[in-house]
Parts: structure tokens; sequence; C-alpha cells
């Protein structure tokens, strides 16, 4: 049965990382007073502290230590009991992997960088490695203390992952017992030896998480439990796995990003979460970092209904003054915004209605730029090449209003639920993965790929040509080894899609100065192929010297024009079986250039062949998505209008959409109004309407029969 604090949709979260060395810290904190904000802030389900990432605890604990500045109070279980007098599901907020008090208390825990170091001079966070029997015993015992002594609906696990490479005795020791070698010294992501570490850290940290969970289960049996994903969506260092959420009752992360993240992780969120809903957070305050700057009521109430449009459990996240108090004033704005997100809670849930899939590669969060020495690397990145094409796809979807989710690797044996498959520039793949969606094509799918799709295995075998050759009905030639190469249509809807444009161009990330890079430029394909050429290879004067005042291999001095046709295919199209793929060398889902952006959908929409489950002519910032309930024979349809620029301004739309398995829709109202609306069908059963000009969520239910 679904736990009480994922029942709700409204939730938050008072971050409390306070050290203890100054006697006036957390002496103000009043529980009491503290439950009754969140009541003001018509809150379902709140998260309370319970370990910091100070590693300081906030009830009586057995095992580490107890913060100071709250005089000895039990303020954890003041706070339960406030909060179920109030009908508000408490769940608990562990830190694990962030513990100061544990690395000054016990330095042999603390994780060291490759070079023997650690970051205690640097930064503000001490980590542990969960490869210390010693931590990890610490950990399991004061989790047992703490759920023996409370009853939480659910419990969130934080930070657990890697925040740097960890080279400590344990690392090492655990490696070379398991893989027969030491830790390698240099990131290569075409070399077995490093493919290997990085998929036992990645192992590591996923059982890690396993038995952390089964040790929350086995205290408190039916506790609803997750931990912290957001790390998962960051590059290769922290090594947190897609796979993970598997151990979770449903998937939660806090995100701090723009409105396409908000977009990407939702959908994602659908796909990977045992249950729903899944919870998305992020910060009342622009940042973590600034403690003042609160967002404004618009910036937060469309993050609120972006949620609701994606059937989610949102939760905002505080940060506590240092005195133990808060900002009293944002708690009634929170109020206000939830009092709007309300009315729509009893109309979410269902199945989401996608047509595309875009595929996230958890192997793919890397860039081949990085082959080099293994010296220190610590923070991630939060942007690599794969993400950048995952992000451009989902914007170019979202702002053609095209059915469509994001996958990972656990649908890749449920690909038959969608019409068309992107790989977005999916830089690492292994075999079982090229073997599903060659046979997913085979029997009928379509799919979209660009760039290095398939063309290196997760175990770092670079190979000749594509696993998927077959399937794209082109093959890997070469490199391109200039700056600027430029795509030539061959075929009209490519000429019609980027007009008046006459080529596409793209911009390696070589550096004229140096040499370039394997595997970062673009792919160059073999003349022959088996399949369509939808677009040729065009290379500038000169290619691919960039030319200097001394060297006159340039034809203008601050660009570098189209200059040589090769007749090289650029772009191909190919029937496989009973599908059809089309492949780009180039990334084109990847740029926020309007020609491209306008050939990934002329792209998709060909494949889709004019069969999605819905559509809209509205604004491109509004987010059109529809969920089947079909246990009550009706769709939930949401127009979110997310502009960049707030407050919206009110944008008309018109949107089509048919019933599920060749039914007919019977009846549309808008909700929570229950205003029917008028709309015409076709002889196919598709349903055309118009809303009143959206001004940031319209809902609707429509009825059908089959």
């Amino acid at each position: 049965m679904m736990s009480k604090y994922q029942q709700g949709y409204r939730r938050m979260l008072l971050d409390m990382h306070i050290p203890d060395w100054d006697s006036a810290f957390l002496t103000k904190y009043d529980p009491t007073a503290m439950a009754a904000l969140y009541e003001r802030a018509r809150l379902t389900s709140a998260m309370l502290y319970c370990k910091s990432h100070a590693g300081l605890c906030y009830w009586p604990t057995k095992h580490g230590k107890m913060h100071e500045g709250i005089g000895g109070r039990d303020i954890v279980g003041a706070m339960v009991r406030e909060l179920r007098a109030r009908n508000i599901a408490p769940c608990a907020y562990y830190s694990i992997v962030f513990d100061n008090w544990a690395v000054e208390q016990h330095p042999e825990w603390r994780q060291r960088m490759v070079g023997g170091g650690d970051l205690r001079n640097v930064v503000r966070y001490g980590t542990c490695c969960p490869n210390h029997p010693e931590y990890r015993a610490y950990e399991m015992a004061q989790l047992e203390d703490l759920l023996s002594s409370y009853r939480f609906d659910a419990i969130f696990l934080d930070m657990i992952f890697w925040p740097l490479i960890c080279a400590c005795d344990y690392c090492r020791a655990r490696y070379r017992n398991e893989a027969g070698e030491d830790i390698p010294g240099e990131v290569s992501w075409t070399s077995r030896a490093w493919c290997e570490f990085q998929a036992a850290r990645e192992r590591w940290i996923d059982e890690f998480t396993r038995d952390l969970m089964t040790q929350v289960q086995s205290v408190s049996p039916g506790i609803a439990v997750t931990h912290n994903f957001a790390p998962a969506l960051a590059n290769w260092v922290l090594a947190q796995p897609f796979a993970a959420a598997r151990h979770d009752t449903f998937v939660a992360g806090d995100l701090y990003g723009d409105r396409v993240e908000q977009l990407v992780v939702s959908k994602m969120l659908l796909h990977l979460s045992e249950t729903r809903p899944a919870e998305f957070m992020t910060s009342l305050c622009v940042n973590l970092a600034d403690h003042v700057r609160i967002k404004s009521e618009e910036q937060m109430r469309v993050q609120v209904a972006a949620a609701s449009a994606m059937s989610s459990g949102f939760l905002f996240i505080d940060a506590i003054n240092p005195d133990g108090t808060v900002n009293d004033d944002v708690y009634d704005r929170v109020g206000h915004v939830f009092a709007d997100s309300e009315p729509y809670e009893q109309f979410l849930g269902g199945e989401p209605v996608e047509d595309v899939a875009v595929y996230f590669s958890g192997h793919s969060q890397m860039d081949f730029a990085e082959n080099g020495p293994l010296t220190n690397f610590v923070a991630s990145r939060n942007r690599y090449p794969h993400l950048d094409a995952v992000r451009g796809a989902c914007r170019a979807l979202a702002s053609a209003h095209i059915p469509f989710g994001v996958i990972t690797r656990r649908q890749i044996d449920e690909l038959d639920r969608f019409k068309v498959v992107v790989l977005p520039n999916v830089l690492r793949m292994d075999a079982e993965e090229a073997r599903a969606l060659r046979e997913y094509v085979r029997r009928g799918g379509r799919i979209y790929a660009s760039r290095y799709t398939s063309l290196v295995e997760t175990d770092g075998t670079l190979h000749d040509d594509f696993m998927l050759a077959d399937v794209f009905g082109a093959s890997y030639a070469a490199e391109e080894q200039g700056v600027f190469v430029y795509l030539k249509p061959a075929a009209d809807f490519v000429a019609r899609a980027i007009a008046p444009q006459k080529f596409v161009s793209f911009r390696t990330t070589h550096d004229p100065i140096r040499p370039p890079i394997s595997l970062c430029g673009v792919p160059r394909l073999r003349a022959a192929t088996t399949g369509t050429t939808l677009a040729t290879l065009t290379l500038p004067y000169g290619y691919p010297s960039r030319g200097s005042v001394n060297d006159h291999r340039w034809a203008s001095i601050h660009s570098s024009p189209p200059w040589e046709d090769l007749g090289v295919p650029m772009m191909v199209s190919n029937e496989f079986g009973k599908g059809r793929a089309i492949y780009s060398p180039l990334s084109i889902e990847g740029s926020s250039g309007d020609a491209e952006s306008r050939l990934f959908i002329a792209s998709t929409r060909s494949l889709l062949d004019g069969g999605a489950s819905f559509s809209a002519e509205t604004h491109p910032a509004v987010w059109m998505s529809v969920f089947d309930q079909a246990d009550r024979s009706r769709l939930m349809i949401s127009l979110l209008n997310f502009q960049a620029e707030l407050p919206t301004i009110p944008v008309p739309a018109k949107f089509s959409i048919r019933a599920p398995g060749g039914g007919k829709i019977k009846r549309i109202v808008s909700v929570p109004e229950n205003r029917s609306l008028d709309f015409s069908t076709t002889p196919d059963g598709m349903v055309t309407a118009e809303v009143e000009p959206i001004r940031l969520l319209t809902m609707l239910i429509a009825n059908y029969e089959n």
C-alpha cells in the first residue's frame, strides 16, 4: 500500500546543515512553531532532518553525536508528533557519505583522492568512503537506532555517490581483489581497464544503496524508502547509476536547473520510479548557495504546475537560519502556490501517452575529451555531450507538441510501447542494447540516431563500424578532422525543413590550434550506403585547416563558408525489416539552432508517419501531456504555459487527440471547473478542440469508450 507521505503531492523540506561550534546555533528552533508554518503552507507531507551533512543528529542517538545547540531536546520526536497532530505525513531526511563529524572523529573513514589527499582544507564537506567496513557499520547502526525510535511514513537517504575518485586503501584493496588489477592511472573510455574500474565504482554504489535500503526495511517494515536520484544525472565522476532507482519505493531528486531540466527529469521519473507519484524537489531560493534570494511567486507557481502536469509530487526546500528560525512569510507564499495546485490533485495519475521515447543512456555520461591522466577529478560537470543531445531532443519535441517520454536501459525490453525511439549521440552502448534496438526495428519500430551512437561499447571496445550499421544503412569510415562541416539537403523534406537555409552547419569541439581529439568531432560515413541519402557532406575551403595570415587555406576572414560538395552521405534513411531508421552524423537534436531543430522534428514526424496520439497548435512554450486513466476510461490532458520569462502571457491553443485502442471520445470537460468543451471528430476518431487562452495550466478530462 502506498505510504501516506507519497499519497500527498504538497511537500517541504527544511535544510538544517548547521554545525554546533557556536553555542547560539539552533537554540531558537521550535518544532511546534515549525509545524504550524507547514500547516500554513498547506502541506500534505514534510521531510524532517535527522542527520545533516555536518554529521550531527537531531535525536538522542546512541551512535554519533547529537547537535549541542538543541540542548538535548529530541526535536525529531517532537516534530513527528506535531506533524501527525496536523495530519501531515512525516519523512525522515538522513545524510549518507557526507558526514563531517564522522570524518573528524575517524579520519581513516574519509575518501582520498588519487594523489593521496582529501578536500578538508578546500571544501566544507567531509566525505566518508562506502567501502570502509567500520563506516558502513556506523551508518547501519545509526539507521537502526533512528528507525526503531520513531514511526516515519518514508525516509530519504541523501548523497549516496562518489564526490571524487576515491583511492583510499579500502577502495584500492577491493578493486585489486575483484579485478586482479590496480586502479588504472588514466581515464580512457576506449580502454577495458578504465571502463571496468568505472563499472566497479557504479556497482559499489549500487550495492551500498541496496544494503542501506535492506537495513531500513528490516528495521521499519513497509516504510517507503528513496534516495536522492539527482546525482545520477551528473557526469561519470559521481558514479550513481540509474539502475539504483530499482531499490527505491519511489524516485525523488533535488534539481536546481532550468525549465528543460524539469521537463527531462519529470518525464524520466515516470519510467524510473517503482511506484508513482515520483517527487521533484527544488529550492525556494534561486539556488542552494544563496540563502535569501527567494524565487518569485510566479516561478514557484509554474514549477509546481509543471509537476502537476506530469502527475508528480512537488517538494520545496527551505534553509534554516543558523539560530533556528526561518522566514515565516515564505510559508504564506508557499501556501498560496499550493492552494492553486491542490484542486488538480484529484485528477492526477495514469499511464503517460507517449509515441516517441528519448533514450537517456546511463553509460554515456562522459566525454571522450576527458581521456588522459587520472589526476584529481573531484567536482562533476553537469553537462556532457549526450546530455546536451537529450536536452535538445526533449526541448524540440515539447515545443513541437509531439507525445514523448524519456526512457533508460530499464525499458530496453519494452521498446514496442513506442512508435519511435530517439538515440541522441549515445556515446557508449552494450551488445544487449544494440540487439534489442535492432530487433525493435526489425519488428516494425522506428529509430532516429545521431553522431557516435553504437560506435563504442561499454567495455571500451572501439568498433570499426557502428554496431547498428545494418540498421542505419550507413557505415563509419573515419572522423572529421576540421572544425566546421556542413550538411547539404539531398531530399526535399530536408530542404523544406531547413529553408531558407541551404545548409546546416556544425561546429565540432576540435580546437583549431591543437590536434583533433578522437571521438569529439563528427563521424564521416562511407560513400557506399544501403539506405537512402537524405543529405550530403560539404566542407569549407582549405579543410581541414583553419588557415592563418600566412596559410591561405581559408575563404572568409570571419567564417568558414561551405565550399566543396563531396557527395558523401551526411544523413541516411534506411528500411530495415518492417521498420525504418534515420541516422545523422550531426547531433542536430542537441543544437539550439532553428533550422537544426526543425530538421530533427521533420525527421521525427516522418518516422511517425502522421500517427501521433495527440498534437497542439499553440506557442512553443506550451507543454502538452496526456495520461491514460484506463480504469476510469478517461484521459487527463494538461496544457502548461511554461515560458522562459515570467509572469506568463496567456496564449491560445487548439489541440487534437484520439482515444486509445480505437475508442471514441464522448465528453471533454475542463477541471476543476467541470465546464464542458465543444469538439469535433474526424472519421478516423481524432478529436479537435480549442481552449481559452492558457494563463498557466489548463487541465482537461476526456471520457472515452472502447
